[in-house]
């Protein structure tokens, strides 16, 4: 989730529609003209662009020469759930990465049993080995050595694996490798109605077989709407359900300064919002309530998201934390796939999440999709197609930050 709520102060007088023009108009009239005028005038000329510092580690990752940090370097551009880059590597034994799950990068409110950060893990792995057959490396991965955490528990300090590198000329290049820099999460508006490739598809639903999963893609108007009806619920459930809605705004990273400092979380770094934001005006910390203005300017946040060409699904015959691995690193190499297609992926997690008062939307999508019949659980869920705003790379942490040698 990415919360963006505003003050009911401010909504009081503010026009119904969803526009930033509008909004910022109407926060005009607030305030007089002369307050947000002067604030906003300040911004204006600022750019929305993230700060190089925070956008580093996507450039030239190759000129890594050891081949660990060269592997490591690549797999900490995987996905993760509210990127939080919940990774530890420990390089203190030759020949070997233990990839540790950080304790303190997880999400117990929206994600109380650690099966997205360990899908986010998952992805990590898949990473680190495309990278290591870019030099010609093997790598053998043990996954839990030393036991994995119980299904109920979060797998908080658990070492989640041990890649074992193998000799020189052991394996042959990945041709995905170079997609790992380019494979980016747009969460902008998708053109609707086109279609995707065929050849595309079948290699997401043999991707998914060879990690031991089913997937498919929904596409055609009435199964996309009955998705959207179950993922808009299931995020206004998460949005106004306090301590959910705390535990996304609790990771805003808000301008410039505040993303090169933490870049990590979601970022916000739009004029107009860092504006309202110094003002007071936008407040992340106020929960949205059922019938509130607020909560209509959340609800519209969605509405990019229910474009797009149609929705991947990738389910799983158990929800072990094996499996909850293999669902990472089949995801992300679904994901390099469309980006070596020119197509985009955005997962929408929402309406499988397992904090209680989700329950009915994710009973929902696993009977819609048919998987509910069958026992199985769906592990991964997001929409795909293209993106009208080709913008760049979310921040991440650099490789120092999580290594222990």
């Amino acid at each position: 989730m990415q919360p963006i709520n505003f003050k009911n102060t401010a909504a009081k007088s503010s026009d119904d529609g969803a526009s930033a023009i509008a909004n910022r108009r109407s926060f005009i009239r607030l305030a007089g003209g002369g307050a947000v005028i002067a604030v906003a005038g300040a911004f204006t000329g600022c750019s929305s662009k993230l700060p190089d510092t925070a956008t580093q580690p996507w450039i030239s990752p190759e000129r890594e020469t050891d081949t660990r940090r060269f592997m490591l370097a690549h797999a900490l551009l995987a996905p993760n759930p509210h990127n939080r880059q919940p990774w530890i590597a420990d390089l203190r034994e030759d020949g070997r990465i233990h990839l540790i799950c950080d304790g303190e990068r997880l999400l117990p409110e929206t994600d109380p049993f650690g099966r997205q950060i360990l899908i986010g893990c998952g992805a990590f792995i898949e990473l680190a080995v495309i990278a290591a057959a870019q030099r010609g490396i093997a790598v053998k991965v043990e996954l839990f050595p030393s036991g994995s955490p119980s299904e109920q528990e979060l797998p908080k300090g658990s070492r989640v694996a041990t890649l074992i590198l193998g000799g020189a000329g052991s394996v042959s290049a990945d041709p995905l490798f170079v997609q790992i820099v380019r494979r980016h999460t747009r969460k902008t508006t998708y053109e609707s109605g086109r279609p995707l490739p065929e050849s595309l598809v079948r290699s997401w639903e043999e991707t998914a077989i060879r990690f031991g999963l089913r997937g498919g893609v929904v596409a055609g108007l009435e199964g996309m709407d009955s998705i959207r009806r179950i993922t808009r619920e299931a995020y206004e459930i998460e949005s106004t359900t306090p301590r959910t809605w705390l535990e996304s705004a609790r990771l805003l990273r808000i301008g410039p300064s505040a993303i090169a400092t933490n870049p990590d979380g979601i970022s916000l770094n739009s004029p107009m919002v860092r504006a309202l934001y110094s003002l007071g005006v936008f407040d992340p910390m106020e929960v949205p309530v059922k019938g509130s203005k607020s909560l209509e300017r959340v609800m519209d946040r969605w509405l990019p998201f229910e474009s797009g060409s149609g929705f991947l699904w990738l389910a799983s015959p158990n929800n072990s934390r094996l499996t909850q691995i293999a669902a990472g690193r089949a995801y992300v190499r679904c994901h390099l796939l469309a980006t070596a297609a020119g197509s985009d992926m955005h997962p929408l997690s929402q309406a499988l999440q397992e904090f209680p008062e989700v329950r009915g939307p994710r009973e929902d999508i696993h009977k819609t999709l048919g998987l509910a019949a069958l026992g199985e659980t769906l592990q991964m869920l997001s929409r795909v197609g293209y993106a009208t705003e080709q913008r760049g790379p979310s921040p991440r942490r650099g490789l120092e930050s999580m290594l222990r040698t």
